[in-house]
Parts: structure tokens; C-alpha cells; sequence
């Protein structure tokens, strides 16, 4: 186990072993003084034209009106690559070779970088995000199938809580590379309805009802020309699709009162609403010989119970 003291004791060694190495250093010393108390000004001034570069570039920010989080993230990225610029400035002031500090920074960089490939698409992905500012911390987002408020943008992912306080987290580079629609930045929004009545259903008397229903909610602000029609034949069903404009603000509210109130219509005016129907065969069998004796009933699947099938 290496100590302190064996760690002292083999410098000692090493240094008393040979006189000579002692007066090497001494001389260089002597023979740099002037570079090196020249590199001591000029990384105490360096150090001084550092923070004047941060506070300039924070004013310019704040009048751009950045994110905090990239404000602090790209004061400290200038910060770290000015004092690495000045400390190789410092070093070959006083006649230390800085190439080799270079290339060893470079191969270091590079060795990183192939290691965190994605945490760094996700690290310029987050900092092109809080500089460009699609989305901000409290709008309403759409990514994918995901819809919540921006709860958090932080440098490798994007915090989403969704409407039933869950908290999503979306790799940054995900939100750059594909679309995000914020939701926020539009007064309004097109709520898409679609309602399936029966095929033996009036569906001029339908579309009248659903019009009715839309004139009577306020919230709807286009009710004298919206968008509303038969859309779809289905295999059970008529379908009718109508397209309600709203303020975003109203969004869910609206579209949960409308289909409670054609629920309660249609059923007040003995509108169908079809369910998926088939029609079921059910035979006797004769387990002896495997010969079908006859057809014993029909019904749908629906009321069709799996003792009924097992009957012989």
C-alpha cells in the first residue's frame, strides 16, 4: 500500500539522488522567472476577461430572452473553454510545450464522444430546444401518442406530466427529430366527432339532433358552418363525422358535455347505437358418429352463452 511517507520518501530519493536535476530546475526557474510571473498576469487578467465575457454574454441572453437553464448551461460551456484556452496560453508562456496538451485533449474528446454518442444527440438536442424555444415549462405538448404540460426541460430529457399526473420522460433528441405539436401557441382547436347510428336509423334526423346540439353550446364557435356528414358505411353502423371548433381552453370540456348530450339525445328520440353484431349457428352433434343432427337455434354472438354451444 503506498503511504504519504513512502510517496515522500521516493521523491526525496529521486530528487537528492543526483545534484544535477536539483540545479536543472533551479536554473530554469531562475532563467523563467520573467515568463513565469508574466503568466501569472496574464491568467489573473484572463481570469477577469472570463467573468466580463460571462456577464456580457448573460445581458445578451436575457434580452433574447432565454431559458434560464440554457443561460446557465452556456455561460459554463464558455466559462470551461476559456479557462482551458488560457491555462494552455499560461503554460506555453513559460516555454512548456502545449501540443501534446492538445492532442491529448482531442483524442480525449473524441474517445467521449464515441462513448456517449446518444447522451450527447440528447445534450444538443436539449440545449437547441432551450435555445430556439418551441415548447417552455407550462405549455401543453403532443409528442407521439403523449399529451401533458412541459413540467421540466432539462439538458438529456424533457419532463411531461400528462393528464393523469403521470410524469413522462422524453429523450430530447426524440423531440428534435420528429413532429411536436404545442398546443399552447393555438387559441383554438377542431374537435373531431364521430358517432355511429343503426342502418335502419333516419340519419337526416340524426344529423338534425347533433346540429341542435351543437347550436346549444355556446362554446362551440362555429355552429352555423360546421362540418358534419355521413363518413363511413360500416359493417354495423352509419357513421357521422362532425368537426366542432373550439378554444383551446375548452377543449376537453366541450367535447365530454357534447357526447354526453347525444347519448341522452339519441336515446331520447330512439336512436340506435349499434354494437359489433355477428350471427351464430349452433347445431347438435352426435358425438358417436360426428354427424351434424340439425340446426337447434340461432341468435347473435352477443346473447350467445358458451353453455349454450356445449349442449349435445
Amino acid at each position: 500500500m503506498v503511504t504519504m511517507a513512502n510517496f515522500l520518501s521516493a521523491v526525496s530519493e529521486f530528487l537528492f539522488k543526483d545534484a544535477n536535476i536539483l540545479i536543472q530546475i533551479r536554473d530554469w526557474f531562475f532563467a523563467q522567472a520573467g515568463n513565469i510571473l508574466l503568466a501569472l498576469i496574464l491568467f489573473w487578467i484572463g481570469r477577469y476577461a472570463i467573468k466580463w465575457v460571462k456577464a456580457f454574454a448573460v445581458r445578451i441572453m436575457t434580452k433574447a430572452s432565454y431559458d434560464s437553464a440554457a443561460m446557465s448551461f452556456i455561460t459554463q460551456i464558455i466559462n470551461y473553454a476559456l479557462l482551458v484556452g488560457l491555462v494552455l496560453i499560461c503554460l506555453n508562456q513559460i516555454g512548456i510545450p502545449t501540443t501534446s496538451f492538445i492532442a491529448a485533449f482531442g483524442a480525449f474528446g473524441l474517445g467521449i464522444g464515441l462513448a456517449l454518442q446518444n447522451n450527447l444527440s440528447n445534450l444538443a438536442s436539449g440545449l437547441l430546444i432551450l435555445i430556439f424555444k418551441p415548447f417552455r415549462a407550462g405549455h401543453v405538448i403532443q409528442v407521439g401518442d403523449v399529451v401533458g404540460s412541459v413540467k421540466s426541460i432539462q439538458f438529456m430529457y424533457t419532463v411531461i406530466t400528462t393528464k393523469d399526473q403521470k410524469n413522462v420522460y422524453i429523450p430530447n433528441s426524440l423531440l428534435t427529430s420528429q413532429a411536436v405539436t404545442n398546443i399552447v401557441y393555438t387559441t383554438e382547436r377542431v374537435i373531431p366527432f364521430t358517432f355511429d347510428i343503426g342502418y335502419n336509423n333516419d340519419h337526416h334526423e340524426a344529423i338534425k339532433i347533433l346540429k341542435n346540439i351543437f347550436a346549444a353550446d355556446k362554446r362551440v364557435l362555429n355552429p352555423k358552418n360546421m362540418e358534419i356528414g355521413i363518413s363511413e358505411f360500416g359493417d354495423n353502423s352509419v357513421r357521422i363525422a362532425a368537426y366542432a371548433r373550439v378554444k383551446s381552453n375548452d377543449f376537453l370540456d366541450v367535447q365530454y358535455s357534447i357526447m354526453s348530450d347525444v347519448k341522452d339525445a339519441f336515446d331520447k328520440y330512439g336512436i340506435d347505437i349499434p354494437y359489433p353484431q355477428r350471427v351464430v349457428y349452433i347445431q347438435n352433434v352426435d358425438t358417436s358418429t360426428g354427424e351434424i343432427k340439425g340446426t337447434k337455434k340461432k341468435a347473435t354472438a352477443t346473447n350467445v352463452a358458451l353453455d349454450d354451444s356445449l349442449e349435445s
